[in-house]
């Protein structure tokens, strides 16, 4: 069912065939008239379904996907100063589509007749066209192989397409939004380093532009000007932002700040009377009532995020408060989801992440990363192991985040491997192929 949703999605005009990221949603049964909106939020979270599609799989059509939505991305909606803008709109000219859309006359003309007529059949654009007259490119019920993204036919078409009326641009920069993209472009490290790259500007962006005086957060940021408090989604999504940074690069920076935000989320939104946590903060503006969202409609509820982000923190440090906080959000959300579990679906993950085995693998390591580790966790690493990079630079840092690893000393030379499951603890190691790791095989090499 997975994967004919998401080769449906692909193969349809919700897709941009030759531009590639996705619309907002599709108006028919067969996924092909989309609504033309493109928002950023639906692009970063595809990003990560067609990632791990790719990783159980192995099928390469997946990370093609998720390449071409993060180049969209980094293409259209990134700002100069590294954040990413809201959205594109539908219309152009006055008409809804009219900017996707082609007669094979167009198509012709821009490539050629032999060219043309490739294309057509390839990408279904016909004389009587399927939306108002034209067509809109799509690739269903197609088993001709698509034309690759780097092909200079598609270029062109694209160099043609782009010299119509430009899409109205919605320049903000919602923190949550960008938080949602950091994630997705960092863990989209491995089709190309160049997204992690993509992903440190845009966290930059937030810690120099998006933080107040007292270094709460800020909801959305434009034209060099920041305002209105973050709300609780700003938090808890930019928390796992930065896990994801984190892991990412063994960077003690970003662990640090994660903690940071993470307490402040708990302070600033927690219901301590009947669970739960509210969307505004404890300071904010004085509401009849504070309101608690735990919908995961088109973007995970700040709830489930904030769920997310607790049980990571408690897998990662091993601290106590942070698994007392996390198991206090996750019977929150239970009462939720046995009501309206279709409504609660990354409320329901990150409960059965909870409840699934997890390792913990500290790496004390006198000069980083080793390259052995590097190589399994980008090609059998599975998300079930937390792993912390513990060295003489960062050993302080690591002590305040998880202060367990204080009692694992740094090797004047080598690495010591020290392997834990469900709170049973090997016996410290400095041969890595003796680690019981398993061989759990993740397709993102």
């Amino acid at each position: 069912m997975v994967e004919r949703t998401l080769d449906a999605m692909a193969h349809g005009g919700l897709q941009d065939q030759i531009g590639g990221g996705f619309s907002r949603y599709a108006t028919d049964r067969k996924w092909l008239v989309p609504h033309f909106e493109k928002m950023l939020y639906d692009n970063a979270l595809l990003i990560l379904a067609y990632l791990r599609a790719y990783e159980v799989t192995g099928k390469p059509r997946y990370a093609h996907t998720a390449r071409r939505t993060a180049d969209y991305m980094l293409a259209e909606l990134m700002g100069q100063e590294g954040g990413f803008f809201c959205g594109q709109d539908a219309d152009s000219e006055g008409e809804e589509g009219k900017f996707y859309t082609f007669t094979p006359e167009e198509v012709q003309a821009v490539l050629g007749k032999e060219d043309g007529e490739a294309f057509c059949r390839c990408y279904g654009i016909t004389p009587a066209g399927n939306f108002e007259g034209k067509s809109i490119p799509n690739r269903i019920g197609q088993e001709e192989e698509a034309w690759a993204a780097e092909d200079s036919r598609l270029r062109r078409l694209a160099r043609y397409r782009r010299e119509r009326t430009r899409l109205h641009l919605d320049d903000k920069v919602l923190l949550s939004w960008n938080a949602w993209t950091i994630l997705a472009l960092t863990r989209a490290r491995t089709l190309d380093r160049g997204y992690l790259e993509a992903a440190c500007r845009a966290h930059q962006l937030i810690r120099t532009r998006m933080t107040d005086e007292r270094n709460r957060l800020y909801l959305r940021y434009r034209a060099g000007e920041a305002a209105h408090k973050g709300q609780l989604e700003d938090y808890a999504v930019y928390t796992l932002a930065l896990l994801e940074l984190y892991r990412a690069s063994f960077d003690a920076a970003y662990l640090e700040e994660a903690v940071f935000r993470a307490d402040q989320m708990v302070e600033l939104f927690e219901d301590r009377d009947r669970g739960g946590y509210f969307i505004t903060p404890r300071d904010g503006e004085q509401l009849i009532a504070r309101p608690k969202e735990v919908y995961d409609g088109a973007i995970p509820s700040g709830n489930s995020a904030a769920a997310m982000a607790l049980q990571a923190l408690a897998d990662l440090t091993g601290e106590v408060r942070w698994r007392e906080a996390a198991h206090r959000q996750l019977r929150f959300l239970a009462g939720a989801a046995a009501e309206h579990p279709i409504e609660s679906s990354f409320g329901l993950l990150a409960i059965a992440k909870a409840l699934s085995p997890h390792r913990e693998l500290v790496c004390a390591a006198a000069e980083g990363l080793p390259r052995e580790l590097e190589v399994y966790l980008r090609t059998k690493g599975g998300e079930d192991l937390s792993v912390l990079v513990k060295t003489a630079e960062n050993e302080a840092q690591l002590a305040r985040c998880a202060p367990f690893t204080a009692s694992y000393p740094v090797p004047e030379q080598g690495t010591v491997y020290y392997l834990c499951e469900n709170g049973a603890c090997q016996a410290p190691t400095r041969d890595f192929d003796r680690l019981p790791l398993g061989n759990r095989p993740c397709r993102n090499s």
